[in-house]
């Protein structure tokens, strides 16, 4: 049986951790403003007669195992730099995994001679230029009103 001067202590710490952990959670979550994730959306030239692809579909084409169209027009990837955070979006909501994991895969196929890396450009207007200059390309972005670029469902296998 426990002292009442422990059970008293026991009763007082936990009472001020419960306080702790509450004014934690309103100081963190009221009055900031919440951070809202951009919309994301896979997009091909107006070269590019695809209108869905499933995920497995998706993650084969940015991870270099799949490499042309299915009319035969080769396939150029368009990603934004591994620290961007659309980037680190796409990967963790789109593909699945995590940008060093893509990374890593690019890295083997290229020195393993069976493909080469997508195409990394430095910003989100180079990203789209190049996205509507290259035939066949693919990417993602963020607003869907770009006029020379098709937007592609993607579907759950």
């Amino acid at each position: 049986m426990k002292k009442p001067a422990l059970r008293w202590l026991s009763t007082v710490l936990a009472y001020t951790q419960f306080r702790l952990v509450l004014l934690l959670n309103i100081a963190l979550f009221s009055g900031m403003p919440a951070a809202h994730a951009a919309e994301l959306n896979v997009m091909v030239n107006e070269s590019v007669m695809v209108s869905e692809l499933n995920r497995s579909e998706l993650r084969q084409i940015f991870t270099g195992h799949r490499q042309y169209w299915s009319d035969g027009t080769k396939i150029t990837v368009f990603v934004l730099q591994d620290n961007d955070e659309l980037h680190k979006q796409f990967c963790r909501e789109v593909l699945q995994m995590f940008p060093y994991q893509l990374s890593r895969l690019w890295d083997q196929i290229t020195y393993s001679g069976q493909g080469v890396t997508p195409v990394r450009v430095t910003s989100y207007q180079a990203l789209i230029e190049a996205l509507e200059s290259t035939s066949g390309s693919i990417g993602y972005v963020e607003h869907t009103e770009i006029v020379k670029l098709r937007r592609v469902e993607v579907g759950i296998e």
